[in-house]
């Protein structure tokens, strides 16, 4: 009987150092909020920057700034903001799913940080990198200058195969709400 009892000390220990063991993750949480702060203030200087240079454009019109650059300033403003919004939500569905739940994202009507399991966090992770990836793929296309009829069909396909993933993303977004909650 003695045994017994100090093997249920000794589980009873083991549960306990696992349980808390989650708490570890609080440096990942911080780490990504942190990051996400950062890229905001980058962003927001971005703008800035993209601000100054459209009004010395404007004034000057002997700048090296053409449409094209213009474009390719606003999508990278665009990748900052969409990289800090994926920190966010990572950091919000760690946090939710590991160490404890928050009573706030309940009384806001916004879903972007509800989360309830990991497949939905990799799900809402998911779309934001999609996102992500049609900026940089838009960026991309900014740039090429087709000199061929090749070229120029290479391009169309591009475009196709982003908008399919759009609307494969969005139909199955649509399957998802039309499923019956367990």
């Amino acid at each position: 009987m003695d045994n017994k009892k100090k093997n249920s000390v000794l589980a009873l220990s083991l549960e306990s150092v696992l349980w808390n063991s989650r708490l570890v993750l609080i440096i990942g949480v911080l780490a990504c909020v942190l990051t996400g702060f950062s890229l905001v203030i980058l962003g927001a200087s971005e703008v800035f920057h993209m601000i100054k240079t459209l009004v010395a454009y404007v004034l000057s019109h002997d700048s090296d700034l053409d449409r094209d650059h213009i474009v390719l300033l606003v999508v990278e403003i665009l990748d900052t903001f969409l990289m800090a919004s994926i920190l966010f939500i990572f950091s919000f569905g760690l946090y939710e799913l590991f160490i404890s739940s928050m009573e706030k994202p309940g009384k806001h009507k916004s879903q972007a940080y509800r989360i309830n399991s990991i497949d939905e966090l990799k799900m809402k992770l998911g779309k934001v990198i999609v996102m992500l990836l049609v900026v940089k793929v838009f960026a991309s296309l900014v740039e090429i200058r087709p000199t061929t009829m090749l070229e120029l069909l290479q391009l169309a396909v591009i475009v196709l195969l982003v908008a399919v993933s759009l609307w494969l993303g969005h139909a199955g977004h649509a399957n998802q709400d039309s499923r019956p909650k367990d």
